[in-house]
């Protein structure tokens, strides 16, 4: 199990977006700059982002992107879901179909198991909890996810 750059990007898009709307749309290569994401790459995750509803885009010369939900309402599950397809350990986990002995198997009830865990360890965090983390830490590093 590995979250790719996608889903790390998505996250790190989101906080950039709540610690910088205040003062208005959050321009997607201030972003890019910000974060050293390249704007392209960057484009295709905020169009996942906001297809998903964890953001909304304005356009003209002041646009750019603003959160939808409040932070406490963005749980990371959600955004690697949204990002990254089901969270299982093994693909059984989420279809049993695809392997005939799931319904008798030992270990599949152990990666469900598993897999509903990481699950609700990724729920219990939100932005909000992950933007709490950053403020406390030194100020002078950037948050890296």
């Amino acid at each position: 199990m590995k979250i790719s750059t996608k889903g790390r990007y998505g996250l790190r898009t989101l906080m950039d977006i709540a610690l910088h709307q205040g003062k208005g749309p959050v321009n997607l290569n201030d972003i890019a700059q910000r974060q050293g994401i390249s704007a392209k790459y960057l484009w295709q995750i905020v169009n996942l982002l906001k297809t998903a509803g964890f953001v909304r885009g304005t356009r003209g010369p002041k646009g750019g992107y603003v959160l939808l939900r409040p932070t406490a309402d963005i749980t990371l599950l959600d955004v690697l879901q949204t990002l990254e397809g089901p969270f299982s350990l093994v693909e059984c986990v989420d279809d049993p179909e695809v392997c005939q002995r799931s319904g008798v198997c030992v270990a599949h009830s152990i990666w469900e198991e598993v897999s509903q865990a990481i699950r609700a360890a990724l729920q219990k965090i939100t932005l909000a909890e992950i933007l709490r983390r950053h403020h406390s830490a030194d100020s002078a590093h950037h948050f890296v996810i």
